[in-house]
């Protein structure tokens, strides 16, 4: 937690009320996303109890696992719905031309699927429920719908741990990342009480005071996937044990079952309702500049695993080797540094909290050396201006560091001096990127002497690592096995001796 954000959080604790984290949406929302909203039962992880789920906040789609036997006909209905919402996003494509010999022409899905939430846990339970059916056999319709299930949602949840993804969002998680309450972060993990404290009642005096009314154990409901205790002994264990009996006893299992879903509907439906009030407190922020972009490669993503999916079609492992987790986190370290760099660029709040960590600066233009140039390679001279820029921000960075300003965006910084002098820390800057060529030089980049401008980490230093191939791999992290000499012949002759 931030210096800034901890300062936010103090002053909601006394004033009672949420505050605003930020200017913009920084994650892309569509127009028609999956709302899901999952039970599971105590025991295996993966055991389901009941799914809501829908694309219209008003006709709710309720599946039940029955108490005992086979979950199979409630995961094929799952599979069904789940499926159907992403084939539909698979309707229609744009052409994309080549750019380069390394991204050649291709097309590419016009949308993407997107499925929402309450929390962090239940995209956890998900995860756990693609692990145990994307290996299923496939022996007739039902079982290879569920496998295709297991498939997407160990997609979906894999998607959920890249920072900037939008495919599989905890709304808890997204709300947090807009406002500030005056509560734990292990309180905002609760729906209910989050929203309590970001948009409360018109009869309450406060969203402190909304979310010590919404905690009410007599109607209070955990926003899943597991369930209350009381709800547990005072309601399931009686239906459950209903329909045990009239099982062994050979009787119609209907009431029970119908009973089991009245149930179940009346203690999922306010949950239901305040994911889509979520929505809409979401939908309503702008949305900022670079969530388009990350759309735009989270489509290219979903493209890629549709490819797979035709082309190859086999499961996920269970677990990665060792080159494939390097992969992978490599992969999320370079997603959140670009992440917080696009955030900075956009959101002045972002920039604010980079502030405080050493992560950005912000100072005034003291100097501005417009007629600075270098030699090229080619001998030719390079017009590189500098500028010295004045701050009291305390800095964390070095010399060579590559910098982004969110006032001009198309340039880039890297710093080539830094001198302290008393409270004031000056730094020496080089426009490295977007001044066009030297006949015809960009003057549009250079800031006004006096001018205030805040400097955030470059994205671009993020790059990704080289990695050995499979074949330059140890045995002993995935490679290939050793080899090992074969003693057959000489077994063979050992015996006829």
């Amino acid at each position: 937690m931030s210096l800034l954000t901890s300062l936010l959080r103090m002053r909601a604790t006394a004033t009672g009320n949420a505050l605003r984290a930020s200017h913009l949406r920084h994650l892309h929302l569509s127009d028609q996303p999956l709302m899901l909203l999952a039970l599971k039962r105590t025991g295996p992880a993966a055991r389901p109890l009941a799914v809501m789920l829908g694309t219209d906040p008003y006709r709710p789609q309720l599946l039940i696992a029955p108490p005992s036997g086979s979950t199979t006909p409630m995961l094929a209905a799952l599979a069904d719905t789940v499926t159907a919402y992403i084939d539909a996003c698979q309707r229609h494509s744009e052409y994309l031309p080549a750019v380069s010999d390394n991204k050649p022409a291709r097309r590419r899905h016009t949308d993407a699927p997107q499925i929402l939430v309450p929390n962090p846990q239940t995209v956890q339970h998900l995860k756990d429920l693609g692990d145990a059916l994307r290996f299923r056999r496939a022996d007739d319709q039902n079982s290879q719908s569920v496998q295709r299930l297991g498939h997407w949602l160990t997609y979906l949840t894999d998607r959920a741990d890249i920072p900037g993804s939008a495919a599989l969002i905890p709304l808890t998680s997204f709300l947090g990342m807009h406002w500030v309450t005056g509560q734990s972060p292990q309180e905002d993990d609760d729906l209910a009480t989050l929203l309590a404290w970001i948009d409360p009642p018109r009869n309450t005096a406060s969203g402190r005071d909304a979310a010590l009314k919404t905690e009410n154990p007599a109607t209070h409901r955990l926003a899943g996937p597991a369930t209350d205790a009381a709800f547990d002994n005072d309601h399931l264990a009686p239906l459950f044990d209903a329909h045990a009996r009239t099982r062994t006893q050979g009787r119609d299992q209907t009431r029970t079952l119908a009973e089991l879903e009245r149930l179940l509907a009346a203690y999922m439906q306010p949950t239901w309702d305040l994911m889509w009030h979520a929505y809409a407190l979401l939908q309503a922020l702008p949305e900022a500049t670079g969530s388009t972009r990350r759309w735009d490669h989270e489509r290219t993503a979903f493209t890629d695993e549709c490819i797979h999916l035709t082309q190859d079609g086999r499961p996920r492992p269970a677990r990665d080797q060792a080159v494939a987790a390097a992969v992978r986190l490599a992969r999320m370290e370079h997603a959140a540094a670009a992440f917080a760099a696009e955030r900075a660029a956009d959101d002045p709040f972002a920039r604010a909290e980079l502030r405080t960590t050493g992560a950005a600066f912000g100072g005034t233009v003291t100097v501005i050396d417009s007629r600075h140039t270098l030699r090229g390679p080619t001998g030719r001279p390079q017009w590189r201006p500098r500028l010295i820029v004045s701050t009291t921000d305390q800095l964390r960075m070095e010399p060579g560091q590559p910098l982004v300003c969110h006032a001009h965006r198309k340039a880039a910084y890297t710093i080539c001096d830094i001198t302290r002098r008393g409270g004031d820390t000056l730094v020496e800057l080089e426009i490295t990127a977007g001044m066009g060529p030297a006949a015809r030089p960009n003057h549009g980049i250079l800031p006004e002497p006096g001018a205030f401008l805040v400097f955030t980490i470059a994205p671009d230093h993020y790059r990704m690592p080289e990695f050995p191939s499979r074949d330059e791999t140890p045995w002993t992290h995935g490679g290939p096995p050793p080899d090992h000499p074969d003693h057959t012949d000489e077994d063979e002759s050992d015996e006829s001796q």
